[in-house]
């Protein structure tokens, strides 16, 4: 089992949390008043938001993480493979923690194996940049992520998540996790919820597909791209 689940942190949780509602996300863990932690169902894959300090250093960062059903089985699996992974106890649950060759380091924790969420065309994508593209090919393999879509260049490459979510490879100089979204359907059908839940967003048409761009609380540019239907240049694995 394997399912991805970004995790941003943020200096203000509530906020954070209305726009991912406003997104279309459904809440799946009520963070309550006092406490400093959320999760939130998409169609496919999980977002959690952390709460941090204003000003600390996470505060609008974005680290990988993923769910599986095993932390034990999942580390032994994965060191199997030829990814090394390691076990530990962090705030009284198993962890796996595994760092890639280019630095980026994620972590699984065990999740349930079905979230209940209702089917909408919404994925979460996290979105990792790397130099280092080849070897971040091989771990997302050993973990047991499918191949979904690689760019004749090489530069491209997004893998499924069994039980829900994308991880999208970006080949460049620098290395870092952005959130992101892919819509399977129409995405400007999104404007209107987004514009009366007080979001703006702006409609990009480019060679690949649509996209919106939209502006989140903790900062940045997030995008939630239509799935890509012209695969010129492209191989569908």
């Amino acid at each position: 089992m394997l399912r991805v689940r970004p995790l941003v942190y943020t200096s203000d949780l509530p906020r954070a949390a209305g726009f991912l509602v406003a997104l279309g996300l459904a809440p799946a863990v009520d963070p309550g008043p006092n406490d400093s932690y959320a999760v939130f169902d998409a169609g496919s894959g999980r977002v959690a938001l952390h709460a941090c300090a204003p000003g600390s250093p996470e505060d609008g960062t974005t680290a990988l993480a993923f769910d599986v059903s095993d932390v034990a089985e999942f580390v032994r699996r994965t060191n199997a493979a030829g990814t090394a992974a390691e076990l530990s106890e962090e705030g009284h649950q198993l962890v796996a923690r595994i760092t890639a060759p280019d630095g980026i380091s994620f972590r699984a924790e065990a999740g349930p194996r079905a979230t209940g969420a209702a089917a909408t065309p919404l994925s979460v994508v996290a979105l990792w940049y790397t130099h280092r593209i080849g070897s971040a090919v091989r771990v997302l393999k050993d973990i047991g992520a499918r191949p979904r879509t690689s760019s004749d260049a090489g530069t491209w490459h997004d893998f499924n998540a069994k039980n829900g979510g994308l991880v999208a490879l970006h080949a460049g100089a620098r290395t870092g996790l952005e959130l992101a979204f892919e819509d399977d359907g129409d995405v400007q059908s999104r404007v209107s919820d987004l514009t009366a839940a007080g979001v703006e967003s702006a409609l990009i048409d480019e060679s690949h597909g649509r996209s919106l761009r939209v502006r989140p609380p903790w900062g940045g540019e997030l995008w939630i791209n239509e799935r890509q239907q012209d695969l010129h240049g492209y191989t569908e694995h």
